[in-house]
Order: structure tokens, then C-alpha cells, then sequence
């Protein structure tokens, strides 16, 4: 089979990272609390299972090593079930040295690049386990929308990770 290329768009690496984040849809006011992921000079990947439309504007805050990283964005991709990648816009000075002092830190200890074919092993493994869990929550989501599970089931089977 021919495997198809897609060209990269992204501007700067992307660095596996997990940390909170609490993020507000400007316009409608609604906030979430979320786990950032994918960490770049010029974005970050939030899971949630109900992402913000594409074009949203929103305010993130990342909490992670002790320190806050609080910037306005805009949403550029949205995976209903799944999360939101998100472009920061607001970014000063002060703003970048944090988040270039994460990415430092995260090079340091020697976490893979997700950008290119140099993941190790334990990386995919990680990478494996975010996406079938991405998945189980998914389908927990599908089966309520069908009627198959109620909100008391969902809870309990969130509440305990039985999926």
C-alpha cells in the first residue's frame, strides 16, 4: 500500500507534556478544566470531550512545574470526544520565556519529540494508551447519545475507569 505524506504545518516541534489547564470561551463565557498536551512555541493540544467550536477565541491557563502560563487563543482544530488544538495569540516577553523555560526543561530530561519518527518506545506506549482511552471515552459518549447508557452509568464507569 502507498503511503500517503501529509505536509507538516506546524512552525515549531511539539514536546509530549501534561499538565492542568482551565480554559474560557470568550465569547460565551464557558469555561472547562482540561489536561494540555503536545506542548509548542506556538500551541498546545487540550483534551476535552467537548471541545470548543474551530475559531473560537479563549483564554488558557497552564499550571505545570509551579508555574502559570495564562494566554488568550484560538482554537484551530476541534475532535468532539477527543480535545482542541489551540494556537496561542497574546504571547509577550514574559509569556515566552515561561514557556520556552517548559520546553527547555522537557528537552532536558529527554522527552520525546511527537513531531518526528525518533519516539521511544516508552513515548508510544504512552501515545497508545492517551488514544485508546481518548477512544474508550468516545464510545461512552456515543452509547449515551444512543440511549445505551445513562448519565448514572457514564459517571460510574468515568468515576471508576472502567473503560
Amino acid at each position: 500500500m502507498e503511503e500517503i505524506k501529509v505536509a507538516e504545518r506546524r512552525l515549531n516541534k511539539r514536546h509530549a507534556f501534561s499538565a492542568t489547564a482551565e480554559v474560557t470561551e470568550l465569547r460565551t463565557g464557558a469555561s472547562l478544566s482540561t489536561r494540555a498536551a503536545d506542548l509548542s512555541l506556538q500551541g498546545c493540544y487540550l483534551d476535552s470531550l467537548n471541545p470548543f467550536e474551530v475559531g473560537a477565541r479563549i483564554r488558557v491557563r497552564i499550571n505545570w512545574d509551579g508555574f502559570d502560563l495564562t494566554c488568550a487563543a484560538i482554537v484551530r482544530d476541534s475532535q468532539p470526544g477527543m480535545g482542541m488544538g489551540v494556537a496561542f495569540t497574546d504571547m509577550d516577553d514574559a509569556r515566552e520565556a515561561v514557556l520556552q523555560g517548559w520546553i527547555d526543561q522537557l528537552a532536558s530530561r529527554g522527552v520525546a519529540d511527537r513531531s518526528g519518527p525518533s519516539i521511544s518506545e516508552n513515548s508510544k506506549q504512552v501515545v497508545q494508551a492517551e488514544t485508546k482511552d481518548k477512544l474508550a471515552l468516545k464510545l461512552i459518549e456515543l452509547l449515551q447519545k444512543k440511549g445505551l447508557l445513562n448519565a448514572s452509568e457514564v459517571a460510574g464507569l468515568l468515576r471508576d475507569k472502567i473503560y
